[in-house]
């Protein structure tokens, strides 16, 4: 299940969903090996090492699908999550793309932990903002964020969110990370973290990534 503030609740995919591009291939897949599996800036692998992985399809109309896992751990039955989404995405002449979609969080041995969202994100240059909303539990992700190219190839990414639940703690996080790709993987360096001060799951930290897209 995800953790939201100081709750357990039924369960994130790596962060937020980017907008799928329009490759020439309209399959593609990922892999990665991260150090801790932060979603909206809270552990969910008790600050353990995630294995990941997802396969997508994107039709050249801008419709998209896929499916994404990881290993959690939040002290009981649930350790796999799994992640079904779908939507559309498309980027008009003047540089505005948007995305709008469905996405269901599942935990395989723990089906009560189980829920959705729908999500809409927009996005301009190297910026970008989403909102996401769980209507079963009427809670509200807020998150906007910034990439920006630097020289010798590095990549700086800036992310703000804010969980707006209609009950519990309202919290804030936010990430920093630098990113660079060689030798056909990808790697980031990121720092996390939220404005809760009593849960060690939600404190920040340095998270390092190594990831493949095929």
């Amino acid at each position: 299940m995800k953790i939201r503030n100081s709750l357990l609740m039924g369960a994130v995919a790596l962060s937020t969903l980017p907008t799928l591009a329009h490759a020439e291939s309209p399959i593609s897949a990922n892999i990665a090996l991260t150090s801790d599996y932060i979603w909206r800036g809270t552990s969910q692998t008790d600050n353990g090492i995630a294995i990941q992985g997802g396969l997508d399809y994107a039709h050249a109309s801008g419709f998209y699908l896929g499916v994404w896992g990881s290993n959690v751990d939040f002290n009981d039955t649930a350790n796999v999550e799994i992640d079904l989404y779908a939507g559309y995405s498309n980027e008009l002449e003047s540089g505005f793309s948007y995305d709008v979609g469905v996405i269901h969080y599942d935990y395989p041995g723990q089906g009560s932990s189980d829920f959705n969202e729908v999500y809409l994100g927009i996005g301009y240059g190297f910026i970008n903002a989403k909102v996401s909303y769980d209507p079963e539990h009427e809670n509200t992700y807020w998150e906007a964020g910034a990439d920006f190219e630097l020289p010798e190839g590095f990549g700086l990414g800036l992310h703000l969110g804010y969980n707006d639940p209609d009950t519990g703690s309202e919290v804030t996080d936010w990430k920093i990370g630098l990113s660079k790709s060689y030798a056909g993987l990808d790697f980031e360096l990121a720092y996390t973290d939220t404005d809760i001060s009593n849960n060690h799951l939600a404190d920040g930290r340095g998270i390092f990534t190594i990831s493949k897209s095929f």
